[in-house]
């Protein structure tokens, strides 16, 4: 066993686990606290009637090295199921059906989609970068912003029907104030990997990590203790001594848990947000016709809700054909996301049933699912940002960061994170 001393993890979501699990096999003490009674973080699965349904992260792709290197040590590689790759785009109440992976958006003239090859230069041109440890890299294009780029280089169309489209799948946020930088990474994820989940729910993957590990479940931390130094954190249930502390939460989540910060962690603390809404699940009756998993409403027609996915289209006999998911993501999100749960079901049922009055006819809302943090958003400036304050760790001494955030988001971006901060508090 090591002698260096305890290390509390805070946070069970896919970055703390990974910061843990890798800590403890190094031979370190590791106390990982969870507010929630769960692990995952925004990996969760419901189950309902025998189906699973995913009702957090979505995916698990072809590149993610790391989280599948995981799946193999826990033995989980044979639960991926590869996701069947139809979304559908609304527009001028049309359906149309856009294979995974493909830049022919049928929704668009094919003029739009002839300039649309106009994005994939910058992203070639910059391919070897276009990972997660590309950042420093990608600066000169952080500082451009995508909605004003693509109208000056593009056009309207290819803004409301292509890239709006990608950024509320991909990231969760309308194009308005986002880095170009960011954009281009995800297209260069969506057009060269494949998309899998697991069959029992993507967070067999955060469950088997917590089975080993040390977690204190509803245990909220209020404070990291220390001046200078950390000596460990106050909790909802007491003091916890340790001489380092892995931070693996959103970072607004962060910003309130110690009073020192230094004038630039405070500044990036303060901007860097995260996209927020309340998922609504439906069950019913759905017609047969359905051959897709997601659909992206039209927003020029005033649809606020950003989109739906069928969980029984994921991948082949995924679950009954029943349930419905409904995303309402943006300005809607930022609207509902402390309202009552009435005021949520009674809104998002109004603008699904006004979008796809035949498919909704007869759904029932059943569950509503709150996402304070569903996605970083990557907004203009912000890399630059993120790598000044990853670099200012060590204030306070022992205090490593972790989280989606930090590293591209989504589950890869987590478990990098938190692997890479497990190796720089074992090499200090």
């Amino acid at each position: 066993m090591r002698t260096q001393g305890r290390v509390v993890v805070i946070g069970a979501g896919m970055a703390g686990l990974t910061a843990a699990h890798f800590l403890k096999e190094a031979g370190f003490e590791v106390v990982l606290l969870e507010q929630d009674s769960r692990p995952g973080g925004r990996i969760k699965s419901i189950k309902r009637n025998n189906d699973t349904i995913d009702v957090g992260a979505q995916f698990v792709h072809t590149n993610y090295t790391l989280t599948l290197a995981l799946a193999r040590t826990f033995d989980l590689e044979s639960d991926l199921a590869k996701m069947q790759g139809a979304d559908m785009m609304i527009r001028d109440g049309r359906f149309h059906i856009i294979p995974w992976g493909s830049v022919r958006v049928p929704a668009i003239s094919l003029w739009s989609q002839i300039k649309m090859t106009r994005l994939f230069i910058p992203m070639l041109a910059r391919r070897k970068h276009m990972g997660l440890e590309g950042w420093p890299n990608l600066l000169d294009l952080d500082k451009l912003e995508l909605s004003t780029y693509t109208r000056l280089k593009l056009n309207e169309e290819c803004l409301d029907y292509m890239v709006r489209a990608l950024m509320l799948t991909y990231s969760m946020s309308e194009p308005e104030g986002i880095s170009l930088a960011y954009f281009l990474r995800s297209l260069h994820m969506y057009v060269t990997t494949d998309a899998y989940c697991f069959r029992g729910g993507n967070d067999l993957l955060p469950k088997a990590i917590a089975r080993n590990l040390d977690i204190r479940y509803d245990t909220a931390v209020e404070r990291i203790l220390g001046n200078g130094a950390v000596r460990g954190v106050q909790t909802s249930k007491g003091e916890i001594e340790a001489s380092a502390v892995i931070a693996a939460v959103p970072s607004p989540a962060l910003l309130s848990l110690y009073a020192d910060w230094s004038a630039e962690q405070r500044e990036f603390l303060e901007l860097f947000a995260y996209s927020k809404m309340p998922l609504v699940l439906y069950e019913g009756e759905l017609p047969s016709t359905i051959s897709y998993w997601g659909g992206l409403f039209d927003r020029k027609a005033g649809h606020r809700v950003s989109f739906i996915t069928f969980p029984h289209m994921k991948y082949d006999r995924a679950s009954r054909a029943r349930y419905l998911l409904a995303w309402p993501l943006g300005t809607l999100g930022e609207e509902l996301i402390d309202l009552s749960e009435a005021t949520v079901v009674q809104t998002v049922t109004a603008e699904l049933r006004r979008a796809m009055p035949v498919e909704a006819a007869s759904l029932e809302p059943v569950s509503v699912v709150r996402h304070p943090h569903t996605y970083p958003q990557y907004r203009l400036g912000m890399f630059e940002k993120l790598l000044r304050f990853k670099a200012s760790e060590g204030k306070p001494k022992g205090l490593y960061f972790a989280g989606d955030y930090a590293d591209g988001g989504l589950i890869e971006g987590a478990a990098q994170s938190g692997y890479q901060a497990a190796q720089r508090l074992m090499a200090g």
